[in-house]
C-alpha cells in the first residue's frame, strides 16, 4: 500500500502549490525514473506547470478538485457556486467541459497556472477497487499507486481544512 501526502512548495513565490508526494518522494522524482524520455513523450511535464492545489485557483475550485480525487460526483448546484456569475445558459454550454473536468475518468494533477484545461497539463485515472483508491498513469500501468480508502480521504479533508 501506497502513502499519499500534500506538501505546500515554494512558499510566498507565485507558483505556490501543494506538491503530490507519494512514499515520501515527488510525484515528479517518480514521472523521471519511469518515463525515461518524459520530456520527449507523454506524459509531458513543462517547467511552468504546478499542482492542481494551489493559491491562484479559487476555494470552491478547490473543493470540487477534492471531489474528483475522491470520485464524488459534482452537481450543477456546485457548478454554479463555482462559477456563480454564468448564466443558466452559459451554465449548460459548459457543462460537458466541466464534467470532463470533475466528474470524468481522469483528475488532473498538474496544470497550467492558468487553470485551463485545454494548456498542457498531467492527469491520472483514478479508480476504486475494493478498499483502495488507484492512480494509474498509462495503459501498461509502468507507474501506478494503491492508497487506502481511509488515509486517502483522510489526506484530502485535511488538505480542506487547511486552505478553508
Amino acid at each position: 500500500m501506497d502513502k499519499l501526502r500534500l506538501v505546500k512548495t515554494l512558499e510566498n513565490t507565485p507558483r505556490e502549490y501543494f506538491e503530490f508526494v507519494i512514499n515520501d518522494k515527488s510525484l515528479l522524482n517518480y514521472f523521471a525514473e519511469v518515463y525515461t524520455s518524459w520530456k520527449m513523450d507523454e506524459p509531458t511535464l513543462d517547467e511552468s506547470l504546478i499542482g492542481v492545489f494551489n493559491t491562484s485557483h479559487s476555494k470552491e475550485g478547490q473543493r470540487l478538485q477534492v471531489k474528483a480525487f475522491l470520485r464524488e460526483e459534482v452537481t450543477q448546484t456546485e457548478y454554479c457556486n463555482y462559477l456563480p456569475h454564468l448564466s443558466d445558459w452559459s451554465l449548460t454550454d459548459i457543462q460537458q467541459s466541466l464534467n470532463e473536468d470533475f466528474n470524468g475518468e481522469e483528475v488532473m494533477l498538474y496544470c497550467c497556472p492558468c487553470g485551463d484545461r485545454y494548456c498542457p497539463g498531467i492527469a491520472v485515472k483514478v479508480t476504486i477497487e475494493d478498499d483502495y483508491f488507484i492512480w494509474s498513469f498509462d495503459e501498461e500501468n509502468l507507474l501506478q499507486f494503491r492508497f487506502h480508502e481511509q488515509e486517502y480521504r483522510k489526506v484530502f479533508r485535511s488538505y480542506l481544512k487547511e486552505i478553508l
